[in-house]
């Protein structure tokens, strides 16, 4: 007799570039992680991707995230919406995440979806593990990250200038996908915000794994 298994594939609307490069891989191993202490030995998790609204659909952010997830419903069973959170996460996903998942559960009631809401930006959640800069800037760099890398002001800022005086010519830019790979997640577990998004991450799985046959 086959052994069920869980499937999970993640489809993430983000604001920009940067953030599918620093998010993608995150989420990969994110789901990779829950998926093993909820459903050890019995889930098989692909890699996520990125969607879009398709190119002939217009109108406001709402309408644009229930295009792409309607554009990668046979593809993916959750999905993931990032905003920043522009110094106030509690707005920012009232106002621009959580219109684009009612809209996408009108056509599909059954939409599994989860806001990822940093305080400010995302680029604070590469703030917290000093190991990714000691790959980058050497084994003897000493970067003064902040102790509450949520509560700066400008966080893309920081990195920056963190990067810049540990001697990188390269744009920021060029390494999220980097932290996104390597950034430690007991570290992220420290930030408020990071587990918001790892707790409903964890009711997603769990929606999905009802969805397809599990008990509970």
């Amino acid at each position: 007799m086959t052994r069920r298994r869980l499937y999970l594939r993640a489809g993430l609307y983000a604001e920009g570039p940067s953030d599918y490069d620093f998010l993608l891989p995150l989420l990969d191993r994110l789901l990779s992680s829950l998926a093993l202490s909820l459903f050890p030995g019995a889930c098989d998790v692909e890699d996520s991707l990125g969607i879009d609204a398709p190119h002939a659909a217009r109108g406001e952010r709402a309408g644009r995230i229930s295009a792409a997830i309607a554009d990668r419903w046979a593809e993916c069973t959750l999905f993931v919406i990032h905003a920043d959170g522009a110094g106030d996460p509690r707005s920012a996903r009232q106002s621009c995440v959580d219109p684009g998942i009612d809209a996408a559960r009108c056509a599909s009631p059954n939409v599994v979806a989860v806001p990822c809401v940093p305080v400010r930006e995302t680029e604070a959640w590469m703030l917290v593990d000093v190991e990714i800069f000691r790959t980058l800037l050497g084994s003897g760099a000493q970067p003064s990250l902040p102790a509450e890398p949520e509560r700066e002001a400008d966080p893309k800022l920081t990195l920056g200038r963190l990067l810049k005086e540990g001697g990188m010519r390269r744009k920021p830019e060029c390494l999220y996908r980097l932290f996104g790979e390597e950034v430690n997640l007991a570290a992220l577990r420290t930030l408020p915000a990071f587990r918001i998004f790892e707790t409903e991450l964890v009711e997603a799985i769990r929606a999905v794994a009802r969805a397809q046959g599990w008990p509970g």
